[in-house]
């Protein structure tokens, strides 16, 4: 069981190397887009119509991609001084409540994913994409999410410390 949970820890850490890639490279392209834009409008006076709908499309991906990320590293707004101070067991105990509870809404999330992507339909305007696209990166980072707390829960019953308490974890 250990063997197999390492492999997708793996997998996961891999797939959220390449998201934190995928929402730089939206942020990149963003900031191109509008100094392009800025630059042409100083010099033609005339904005280019596609930069705000794709600036907005990329501000969602970014968003949604780094979604997983933020959960992938702790960096989600936890309050665990009270916690802490009621001990080890508490911890614990909170740990398995709050994976339970975050597995139950990313599989809500994931279970309703496609009656909410076909119910999105038609163009974006000004890009030529069905609109659907830009949840499909929600999508991803819920399904991904859901994984990554059920390891979390398996490590938990285990005895694992919470990867946010475990010096050695890459930042």
């Amino acid at each position: 069981m250990k063997g197999a949970l390492d492999a997708v820890e793996q997998a996961l850490g891999a797939i959220e190397r390449a998201f934190l890639f995928l929402a730089n490279v939206c942020l990149g392209l963003m900031l191109l887009f509008n100094a392009v834009n800025i630059f042409w409008r100083g010099i033609f006076d005339i904005s280019i119509t596609f930069v705000w709908p794709w600036t907005l499309l990329l501000f969602v991906w970014m968003t949604f991609f780094a979604f997983f990320v933020i959960y992938r590293r702790a960096k989600d707004i936890t309050v665990e001084y009270f916690v802490e101070l009621l001990g080890p067991k508490a911890l614990h105990a909170t740990r398995l409540f709050s994976d339970a509870l975050i597995i139950a809404l990313m599989t809500l999330m994931v279970v309703e994913a496609p009656r909410t992507l076909s119910s999105q339909v038609g163009d974006m305007e000004l890009i030529p994409l069905q609109r659907y696209w830009m949840s499909v990166p929600l999508f991803l980072s819920v399904l991904l999410i859901l994984v990554h707390f059920v390891v979390d829960l398996f490590r938990a019953l285990a005895g694992a410390p919470e990867r946010r308490h475990v010096a050695s974890v890459p930042e």
